[in-house]
Protein backbone atom coordinates (compact mmCIF):
# COMPACT_ATOMS: atom_id res chain seq x y z
CA UNK A 1 0.00 0.00 0.00
CA UNK A 2 0.97 3.52 -0.64
CA UNK A 3 1.95 4.54 3.03
CA UNK A 4 5.36 1.70 2.41
CA UNK A 5 6.64 4.35 -0.59
CA UNK A 6 9.00 6.29 1.31
CA UNK A 7 9.52 9.75 -0.16
CA UNK A 8 11.89 12.55 0.56
CA UNK A 9 13.52 15.29 -1.52
CA UNK A 10 17.33 14.43 -2.63
CA UNK A 11 18.57 17.20 -4.33
CA UNK A 12 19.64 16.43 -8.20
CA UNK A 13 21.21 18.73 -10.78
CA UNK A 14 19.36 20.84 -11.42
CA UNK A 15 17.68 19.61 -14.73
CA UNK A 16 17.07 22.03 -17.44
CA UNK A 17 15.03 21.12 -20.37
CA UNK A 18 13.26 23.04 -23.13
CA UNK A 19 11.34 21.62 -25.62
CA UNK A 20 7.39 20.83 -26.80
CA UNK A 21 4.48 19.09 -25.19
CA UNK A 22 3.73 15.73 -27.00
CA UNK A 23 1.34 13.33 -27.16
CA UNK A 24 1.47 10.98 -24.36
CA UNK A 25 -0.73 7.62 -23.65
CA UNK A 26 -3.70 9.94 -22.52
CA UNK A 27 -3.73 7.74 -19.74
CA UNK A 28 -3.13 10.62 -17.45
CA UNK A 29 -6.22 12.93 -17.18
CA UNK A 30 -8.36 9.72 -18.65
CA UNK A 31 -7.62 7.13 -15.98
CA UNK A 32 -5.59 8.61 -13.43
CA UNK A 33 -7.49 11.85 -12.69
CA UNK A 34 -3.87 13.82 -13.39
CA UNK A 35 -3.83 15.84 -17.20
CA UNK A 36 0.51 15.45 -17.69
CA UNK A 37 2.47 17.37 -20.30
CA UNK A 38 5.09 14.96 -21.65
CA UNK A 39 7.93 16.04 -23.02
CA UNK A 40 9.28 15.78 -26.18
CA UNK A 41 12.09 13.03 -25.61
CA UNK A 42 14.14 15.19 -28.60
CA UNK A 43 14.35 17.81 -25.65
CA UNK A 44 16.49 15.43 -23.68
CA UNK A 45 17.87 12.74 -26.08
CA UNK A 46 19.64 10.43 -23.90
CA UNK A 47 20.73 12.82 -21.20
CA UNK A 48 18.32 11.17 -18.54
CA UNK A 49 19.46 7.65 -19.49
CA UNK A 50 21.44 6.90 -16.72
CA UNK A 51 19.11 8.56 -13.76
CA UNK A 52 17.03 6.44 -11.91
CA UNK A 53 12.89 6.13 -13.28
CA UNK A 54 11.06 7.38 -10.53
CA UNK A 55 9.15 10.54 -9.35
CA UNK A 56 10.96 14.13 -9.71
CA UNK A 57 10.00 17.60 -8.63
CA UNK A 58 10.42 20.80 -9.81
CA UNK A 59 8.96 23.87 -11.58
CA UNK A 60 7.53 24.60 -15.22
CA UNK A 61 6.60 27.04 -17.80
CA UNK A 62 4.75 26.74 -20.71
CA UNK A 63 1.91 28.71 -22.92
CA UNK A 64 0.80 31.10 -19.95
CA UNK A 65 4.00 32.27 -19.43
CA UNK A 66 3.43 31.48 -15.81
CA UNK A 67 5.83 29.06 -14.00
CA UNK A 68 4.26 26.53 -11.86
CA UNK A 69 5.01 23.90 -9.64
CA UNK A 70 4.93 20.56 -11.16
CA UNK A 71 5.30 16.84 -10.29
CA UNK A 72 6.92 14.03 -12.63
CA UNK A 73 7.40 11.11 -13.30
CA UNK A 74 10.63 9.28 -15.83
CA UNK A 75 10.23 6.47 -17.21
CA UNK A 76 10.64 3.81 -20.42
CA UNK A 77 8.27 4.52 -22.88
CA UNK A 78 6.78 1.17 -24.26
CA UNK A 79 5.57 3.18 -27.06
CA UNK A 80 8.99 3.10 -28.35
CA UNK A 81 9.73 -0.07 -27.72
CA UNK A 82 11.43 0.74 -24.07
CA UNK A 83 14.17 2.34 -26.01
CA UNK A 84 13.22 5.70 -25.36
CA UNK A 85 12.90 7.66 -21.72
CA UNK A 86 9.67 9.35 -20.82
CA UNK A 87 9.10 12.72 -19.03
CA UNK A 88 5.87 13.77 -18.07
CA UNK A 89 5.16 16.62 -15.66
CA UNK A 90 1.68 17.35 -13.56
CA UNK A 91 1.93 21.02 -13.92
CA UNK A 92 0.06 22.15 -10.91
CA UNK A 93 -2.36 24.26 -12.50
CA UNK A 94 -5.38 23.90 -14.11
CA UNK A 95 -5.42 24.97 -17.99
CA UNK A 96 -8.69 25.29 -20.33
CA UNK A 97 -7.22 23.77 -23.25
CA UNK A 98 -4.76 21.11 -24.19
CA UNK A 99 -1.21 22.64 -25.42
CA UNK A 100 0.24 19.79 -27.54
CA UNK A 101 2.72 21.66 -29.58
CA UNK A 102 3.71 24.32 -26.97
CA UNK A 103 7.26 25.19 -25.31
CA UNK A 104 7.36 23.72 -22.31
CA UNK A 105 10.56 24.91 -20.00
CA UNK A 106 11.09 21.95 -17.03
CA UNK A 107 13.43 23.19 -14.05
CA UNK A 108 13.74 19.68 -12.36
CA UNK A 109 15.82 19.80 -8.41
CA UNK A 110 14.80 16.83 -6.63
CA UNK A 111 14.33 12.88 -6.48
CA UNK A 112 11.27 11.80 -4.21
CA UNK A 113 11.04 8.47 -5.12
CA UNK A 114 12.03 5.15 -7.55
CA UNK A 115 9.49 3.75 -10.07
CA UNK A 116 6.93 1.18 -8.19
CA UNK A 117 5.08 -2.23 -9.40
CA UNK A 118 1.59 -1.42 -8.11
CA UNK A 119 -0.42 -4.35 -7.70
CA UNK A 120 -3.79 -2.90 -8.60
CA UNK A 121 -5.25 1.23 -10.33
CA UNK A 122 -6.37 2.50 -6.69
CA UNK A 123 -2.76 1.43 -5.36
CA UNK A 124 -0.81 3.70 -8.25
CA UNK A 125 -3.88 6.09 -8.10
CA UNK A 126 -3.57 6.56 -3.84
CA UNK A 127 0.62 6.74 -4.43
CA UNK A 128 0.14 9.13 -7.57
CA UNK A 129 -2.19 11.36 -5.29
CA UNK A 130 0.35 10.98 -2.23
CA UNK A 131 3.07 11.63 -4.78
CA UNK A 132 1.41 15.38 -5.73
CA UNK A 133 0.61 16.48 -2.66
CA UNK A 134 3.91 15.45 -1.23
CA UNK A 135 5.82 17.26 -4.00
CA UNK A 136 3.65 20.43 -4.48
CA UNK A 137 4.42 20.70 -0.52
CA UNK A 138 7.85 20.43 -0.54
CA UNK A 139 8.09 23.31 -3.55
CA UNK A 140 6.72 25.21 -1.30
CA UNK A 141 9.53 25.23 1.16
CA UNK A 142 13.32 26.33 1.04
CA UNK A 143 15.86 25.68 -0.82
CA UNK A 144 13.05 24.51 -3.60
CA UNK A 145 11.16 27.50 -3.91
CA UNK A 146 14.11 29.56 -5.16
CA UNK A 147 14.33 27.40 -8.02
CA UNK A 148 10.78 29.02 -9.61
CA UNK A 149 12.98 31.78 -9.89
CA UNK A 150 15.90 29.98 -12.02
CA UNK A 151 17.57 32.08 -15.30
CA UNK A 152 16.14 29.54 -17.50
CA UNK A 153 12.31 30.91 -16.85
CA UNK A 154 13.05 34.18 -17.68
CA UNK A 155 15.41 33.48 -20.88
CA UNK A 156 12.74 34.46 -23.56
Amino acid sequence: SSWMVARRMRAIGPWRLKGNVVRGFQRGSKQLGWPTANLDPKAFEHDLDQHAEGVYVGFAKTKDDQVHKAVLSLGWNPFYKNEQRTLEAYIDHKYDADFYGAEMTLLVCAFVRPQQDFSSLEELVDAISADISFGLAQLDQEPWCLFRHDDIFSAT
